[in-house]
Formats: C-alpha cells, sequence, structure tokens
C-alpha cells in the first residue's frame, strides 16, 4: 500500500509540474501557484482529487460550476468547459453523478462539451440566483462542488474579466452555491488561472499583490479582480483545463481508473465546443484555441498528462 501510495505521489508532483507551466507567459502563475500549494502538504491536483474521494461515496452527485462570458461578444471561452467535461467523465467512471451549472451565456458551450452530463443554466439576479443554491443543495445533497474557470466575484460582489472590466451582468451568480456549501460543510473544490475566478479567495492577497488589476479594477466599483470566495482546495494552473485534467488524472489514479484524455479527444472536444461558438478569450476568435495557446501547445500537455498518468 505505501508503495502504491509513494507511486501516486511521485506521478501527481510531476502532472502538478506541467499543469503549472506557464506557456501563455502571463509572469503570475508562480507565485499564484506557490501561493495555493502552501496552504496544501502535497500536488494541488492530488489534493483535489483526494478531497473528492475521501468525501465521495458511489452514487453521490457532485456539483460543477463552469462557463466564463468573454465581452464584447459576450460568448463563452474554450477554457473551462473543456476541463469540466473531463472531470465529468472520470466522476462518472467512479461511479459518481455529476451536474454542471452555468449560465445563459454559456450553457450551448457546456452543453456541447458535456453531453453525458445535465446542465442547469443559473440565474444572473442575484436573489433568485441565492435561492436556487439553497435548493440545489437541499434537493441534490452534493458530496462536493467543483468549480472550474468560473469567475468570481469580488469583496464588493462584483465580477471582473483579466482586463479589469465589470461583466456582473454576464454572470451568474454561482458564488452563492459556495458560501451555502461552506455553511453545510460541503466539500469545495476550485481551479482558476488569473486570480478572478471562484475559489481564488483562498489566495486573495496574493492575487491582489500580483495580478494586473487585482487590487483595483477598471470599474467604477474599484474593489479589484481578485476573487473573494474561498475553496477547501485550489488548483491553480497556467490554463484552468489543465488543472482539471490534472484532477482527473488524479482521481484516476486514486480509483485505479484508466485515464484516458489524450491528444486526439482533447482535439475533438476544442472542435465541438468551438462548432457551438466558443471563442479564445485572448484573440476574441471562435477558433480552437485556448487563452491564446494553439492546439499544438494544448495538446502537447495533454499528452503529457496521459503519459504520466498511464505510466
Amino acid at each position: 500500500m505505501t508503495h502504491v501510495k509513494s507511486a501516486i505521489d511521485q506521478k501527481a508532483y510531476l502532472i502538478d509540474q506541467v499543469i503549472a507551466l506557464d506557456l501563455p507567459i502571463r509572469k503570475v502563475i508562480d507565485n499564484l501557484y506557490e501561493a495555493a500549494a502552501a496552504k496544501v502538504s502535497k500536488p494541488l491536483c492530488l489534493a483535489a482529487a483526494e478531497k473528492i474521494a475521501t468525501t465521495s461515496r458511489k452514487g453521490d452527485t457532485v456539483l460543477l460550476a463552469t462557463g466564463f462570458p468573454i465581452p464584447p461578444k459576450n460568448i463563452g471561452e474554450t477554457d473551462g468547459p473543456l476541463g469540466t467535461a473531463v472531470l465529468t467523465l472520470t466522476l462518472l467512471a467512479a461511479g459518481l453523478k455529476p451536474i454542471i451549472v452555468t449560465d445563459d451565456y454559456c450553457i450551448d458551450i457546456v452543453k456541447a462539451a458535456s453531453p453525458d452530463a445535465p446542465v442547469t443554466n443559473f440565474p444572473i439576479e442575484d436573489e433568485a440566483a441565492s435561492h436556487l443554491a439553497d435548493k440545489i443543495l437541499s434537493e441534490q445533497n452534493p458530496s462536493a462542488l467543483i468549480a472550474v474557470e468560473r469567475p468570481g466575484w469580488n469583496q464588493k460582489h462584483e465580477y471582473h474579466n483579466m482586463r479589469g472590466l465589470n461583466i456582473s451582468s454576464l454572470v451568474g451568480k454561482t458564488d452563492h452555491l459556495f458560501e451555502t456549501a461552506h455553511k453545510r460543510g460541503t466539500a469545495t473544490i476550485a481551479v482558476g488561472d488569473g486570480g478572478n475566478e471562484l475559489g481564488c479567495g483562498t489566495i486573495i492577497e496574493t492575487v491582489r499583490k500580483n495580478v494586473q488589476y487585482g487590487a483595483t479594477c477598471q470599474c467604477p466599483c474599484k474593489g479589484g479582480i481578485a476573487a473573494s470566495t474561498p475553496a477547501d482546495v485550489l488548483v491553480v494552473s497556467a490554463i484552468s483545463n489543465w488543472g482539471a485534467y490534472g484532477i482527473a488524472a488524479c482521481l484516476s489514479l486514486l480509483k485505479d481508473l484508466k485515464y484516458t484524455h489524450n491528444r486526439e479527444k482533447e482535439l475533438s472536444l476544442l472542435n465541438r465546443v468551438v462548432e457551438a461558438g466558443a471563442i479564445d478569450s485572448i484573440t476574441l476568435e471562435s477558433k480552437p484555441h485556448v487563452d491564446g495557446l494553439p492546439p499544438s501547445i494544448n495538446t502537447l500537455v495533454v499528452g503529457l498528462i496521459h503519459a504520466i498518468a498511464n505510466l
């Protein structure tokens, strides 16, 4: 048993190194990753996978939140839904019941990425969102909540993109899910890459200090883009999809499942979401790029994670 654990630890360490490669060259990932890693005593993807494994039994529901609307087109981006799709398939293979929540501007893209899971449209209006959060958590009693590249509100409950612009009018208020989950003692896991995502409140001071517009945004609220809602485990990766793939790979190792997301499946997923209208958040074009990186880079990272998980 000790031998198996050490082998998983070693693979998880390598996976963490891969997901944190700053290939988008943002120059802040190292700081954010180190701040998140300081909260746990093991690789981030493994810590997240263990949180899912230890809190969930076969048949349990797991809620996933994803989708990030990008102005001025107000369309969801390619980062987030892909990682959520791979996590969803892994959860299904582990005998769990994933339910995905997103909002109106992202729902077609999320559905295209995850046709095998139910997708719920979460309200933009605050009161309706709060009510639905209570309803979903009471009715579904999920064992865990996972946010993947999902906007997170700042300390003034305003949402922003990385350019420091306010996008609150586009975002379903899924922070209510995490806040209610915390009160219920439900496990929360998050994946982010810039500090403005749901769950990044775990490292809010690091985000405010190191990320452009982290402390002061470009909108009248002047509260900064740093998300304020924390998660029990925060996985920081250079691109959020990669962090979700890392969690899925580690969960597969823990559950003795075959990790199958490879280059071909990545290309297929990318093409599906682009056909559904997804755009690249950097170029703002509908093409199979993620955070400005072409398919050749994304499939390279996917191939590395796949190879490590299957060593």
